[in-house]
């Protein structure tokens, strides 16, 4: 599964918003339309399928017994859930983790290949020029 691809949503008074339907149809039946939201290390949302989560969470196990990690899994657990999709495709996001990034109304849906990041728009376009400057290495290492 690859998500790629930006879409732009807007967040309805309730906290739905609708998950594009090409990315829709990339979740898995083991998926059971649950995703995970947890916060991502730069100011926007992320969104993993269940499967991916497992993955995820079996690498953060795996790794050794120590303060660090004990403290890493407090983290991710402080600002994460689990969302159903409903009947209409949308997700409903947690008042806390949209005012926590400052999304009131439009976001932007990016693909990040196995998961969703789900940005403030204004924020996500301002980041453009950037996003291109920082990229262009790596860039040029695949094209």
């Amino acid at each position: 599964m690859r998500f790629i691809g930006t879409h732009f949503q807007t967040v309805d008074p309730k906290g739905r918003v609708s998950l594009p339907a090409k990315f829709k149809r990339l979740l898995v039946p083991d998926d059971q339309g649950t995703m995970v939201l947890t916060m991502g290390r730069e100011p926007c949302l992320l969104l993993y399928p269940l499967s991916e989560w497992t993955q995820l969470a079996e690498a953060l196990d795996a790794l050794p017994r120590n303060q660090a990690k004990r403290e890493a899994i407090r983290s991710i657990s402080d600002f994460t859930t689990e969302l159903e999709l409903d009947s209409h495709g949308r997700l409903t996001i947690p008042r806390e983790f949209l005012q926590e990034i400052g999304i009131e109304r439009d976001v932007a849906i990016v693909g990040s290949l196995r998961y969703i990041e789900v940005w403030p728009r204004a924020t996500y376009e301002q980041g453009t020029e950037e996003r291109r400057a920082t990229s262009t290495e790596i860039l040029d290492q695949l094209f």
